[in-house]
Order: C-alpha cells, then structure tokens, then sequence
C-alpha cells in the first residue's frame, strides 16, 4: 500500500472538481424527469461522466441518485456522500458557483459540503484501481442528490438496490462518527385576527432552510404616518442590540436585520436575523393585539434560546452532549405566522418527551404545533466491524489514535443501513459548510484521498 503515501493532487483532480462546484445544484421544482430540478440532474450526470472516465461502471437511477461501482462479488462496500448543496446565501467575497482556487484553497458552494470530500472518495478507488489492488467485494461510490432537504434519493435507492455491506459517508469529522444526534423539524403556526388599529404588518420574512441560522430578515410595517411608532422604531440603543437597519418611505418602514449564518447543528456560531427582528418588535411596539401577544409569546418560550431552555426540552447526555434549537424560517402576511424549527437531540432522549415538553409550554398560547420530519439518532459501538475497519486505516494514515466522536449535524448515515460519517474534517479546520465563502483547503483533501483509500481497501480487501 505504498501507494497512498504522500499523495499530491494532479491537475486532472481540480479540473473535475471544478467542473462539479460549477453545477448549482441547489434543490428547485420537480419537473419531468428532474425530481429535484434541472441544476441537480446536470450535477449528478456531470459526477457521473467524470466516473466514466476513471474506468468505473455507473448507474443513473433516474436522476434521483446514482453510482459508480468498481469490481466484482455479490455484496459491496459503500461510500455514500451527496452532491446537492444549500443555496449559497449572502456576503460572498466571490461567485460561489464560479470555483477558484487562492492560497491553497478551492473556494465555492459545496467545495466542503460535500462535492470536494466525494470526489476524494472517487479519486481513491480510481487510485486503488490504478494500482491493481486487490479487493474481495464490489466497491460502490453513491452520489445522492436528496440530502439537504429531504430523504427521498435514499428512499428510492433502497427500494431499488440492496443496502451495502459497510459504508461510510464523508460528510462529518475525523476520525469516525459513531453518534449522530436524532434530527427533528416542526412548525409553529399562529393565526392573526384582532390586528392592527394605527398600523400594519405588511409581511415577515426570512431564512431559507430549518438546518441553516438565517443571516437576513426584514419586516415591512405601514404605519400611516404614526409619528409615536416611528419614533419608537428609531430607538437607537435596540437597533443595535439587535442589529437592525431602517428604510423609510412615505407611510411604510421596512425593518432589515443581518445575522451570521451557520449549520443548523451549531447555532449556537451563529446570529439569528429572525430573533433579533421579532425581540426589537417586542420591545417597541406597545398596542395590544394578536401580533404583540405573538411576539411577548415568542421572547418569553423561544428568544435566542438555541438550546430549548425556555421550552422545556434542554436535553443533554454524556455520549452526545446537548440538545440544539434552531429557528430557521419565518414567514408572515396578515392573517398568519409560520415559524420552522430543527432539534437536534442528544442519542438517549426519546423525541416523543421533546414533543411532550414543547407541546405543554405552548399550551397557554395561541400557538398551533405542527410535527414535521424525523430522524432517529445512530449509535455505533466501538466494536463494530465497520468502526474497527475504519479506525485502523486513519491511525495507520494519520499516525494518531482514532477517536470516537458525535455530531449535532445529520449524515446520510441516519439513512443508509450500515453506515458512519468518517472525515473529511479534522477538529482543527475552519469549518465553513452552509456558510458564506464555503472553501476546503487542497491539503486536506490530499489527505483525504489517502485515508480514503486505505479505508477502502480495509473494509472490501
């Protein structure tokens, strides 16, 4: 296995990697043969094409999700990575699809997550083939195309093919994830009827996804000329508690608040826009009715709270730590408030108590609760197989004892029988991912094309 030592990337590597963070594949309106829009299927044929040319088989299912196989044998081995992407956001320093590489990085929307990491897990079979090596069972890299908002590619695939023997999904930390935290999304809904005497909430709006900390949120209100709430508005100390921007027209105000965006599993790294414009809403606006009973509701159960205290549900255990709270989108014309949320849980809690307690605070407010998607959590013990395999190929790569790690963030590994989360980060990397100006650095994926392919050869040898 000489092979995998000191691996530098040749130019063909970033080539195909370009070509891949150049594809938006930004999940868009199912079409005729375009279950997750136009851009993702323009993705995965391009992943797939590159495949082609290393000298693998592939398989498109549909354009739900397809494959590169390699090798022959009854069972596989998997890696399991996606090539869908959040949409990029604000405060980009470059064109997030218009990759370019700068001080050893390659820079773009999905560059971390997880177009770069897959395309290290290609190159590593490419490299094992190359070479000749040996192996004992089939190798199959799977390109999903689902994994930022949904479960539906994984769904499809396993209706279709047989789960694998063992994979692994490079979509996490180093060493090996063998704790997933369950992941569990829910709507707060309040209906407005006795609103609004001397002014108007136009609309609320903000955030993209659950799993993203908005960065931006903005709120029109027509006042008609209410001097009393305009100078309320302007009340110079809350504008910059909460971060909040004004433009002034003749009879309307548009309130803007920018945040800092971050992985829904980390909230706690980033500013929530849509907190900070519903709590200054809360402290300047006066008049009683459905609205401010909203927003005294929202500060006194939610606020900035990213993990559930003021609801009830700040769960936490040893194997996986604490429970996470994310608001992640907001919406709001006259007659309705619509509020999405992720949990991420800790691996011993039972969601139906998180649901109890969440359900029994709201009790006494106008809030109607609805209960969206739901992943268990995963819990792989440090005897497994598949975590022995793994192990053993990072500490022989790496030279350093592989330790076992959880994660708040949510892996196709919650989803594929027979699966742990294993890189491409190590606990030292800025981690960027669902950010602005998302990049991975050339190095670590260097470095990654080595553990992969030694993990490879453990697990299919």
């Amino acid at each position: 296995m000489v092979f995998i030592k000191d691996i530098k990337i040749e130019d063909e590597f970033l080539i195909d990697l370009k070509s891949i963070l150049r594809k938006k594949t930004v999940k868009d309106v199912s079409v005729k043969d375009h279950p997750f829009g136009a851009g993702i299927t323009e993705g995965l044929n391009c992943i797939l094409d590159i495949a082609k040319s290393y000298g693998f088989r592939t398989v498109n299912l549909n354009n739900y999700i397809g494959y590169a196989e390699f090798g022959q044998g009854d069972e596989y081995v998997g890696v399991l990575g996606h090539i869908d992407v959040v949409p990029e956001g604000n405060g980009w320093s470059t064109n997030p699809f218009e990759p370019i590489i700068k001080d050893g990085k390659v820079h773009g929307r999905g560059a971390l997550d997880d177009k770069g990491p897959l395309l290290a897990a290609l190159y590593a079979l490419k490299l094992l083939k190359d070479s000749n090596i040996k192996l004992s069972k089939k190798v199959r890299v799977i390109f999903g195309t689902n994994e930022e908002s949904g479960t539906e590619d994984i769904d499809y695939y396993l209706k279709r093919e047989e789960s694998p023997l063992y994979c692994f999904t490079p979509d996490a930390y180093f060493p090996i994830v063998t704790s997933e935290k369950g992941i569990l999304t829910f709507e707060l809904v309040q209906n407005l009827e006795n609103v609004f005497d001397d002014y108007e909430i136009d609309y609320i709006k903000g955030g993209k996804r659950s799993n993203i900390v908005p960065d931006y949120c903005e709120c029109k209100i027509i006042h008609n000329n209410n001097n009393q709430l305009i100078m309320a508005l302007n009340d110079t100390s809350l504008k910059e508690i909460y971060k909040i921007d004004l433009e002034y027209s003749e009879n309307y105000i548009i309130i803007k608040s920018k945040g800092i965006a971050s992985h829904g599993s980390t909230p706690e790294l980033g500013e929530n826009a849509i907190a900070n414009i519903l709590l200054y809403l809360n402290k300047v606006l006066k008049l009683k009715n459905d609205f401010t009973m909203f927003l005294e509701d929202f500060s006194e159960l939610i606020g900035k709270d990213w993990d559930g205290n003021k609801l009830g549900i700040n769960f936490y255990d040893e194997e996986s730590g604490a429970l996470t709270l994310n608001l992640g989108v907001i919406n709001e014309n006259n007659s309705e408030i619509r509020m999405r949320f992720n949990i991420r849980y800790p691996v011993t809690i039972s969601h139906e108590d998180i649901l109890n307690n969440i359900k029994h605070k709201i009790k006494d407010t106008n809030f109607i609760f609805h209960e969206g998607n739901h992943n268990a959590p995963l819990y792989f013990p440090k005897d497994h197989r598949l975590v022995m395999s793994l192990k053993k190929a990072y500490e022989e790569v790496v030279g350093e004892e592989a330790e076992l790690l959880s994660t708040g963030g949510g892996t196709y590994a919650k989803l594929m029988p027979n699966t742990v989360a294993f890189g491409p980060l190590f606990k030292d990397n800025e981690n960027l991912a669902h950010q602005a100006n998302e990049f991975i650095h050339v190095s670590l994926l260097e470095k990654c094309i080595q553990i992969y392919a030694r993990a490879i050869y453990e697990l299919a040898r």
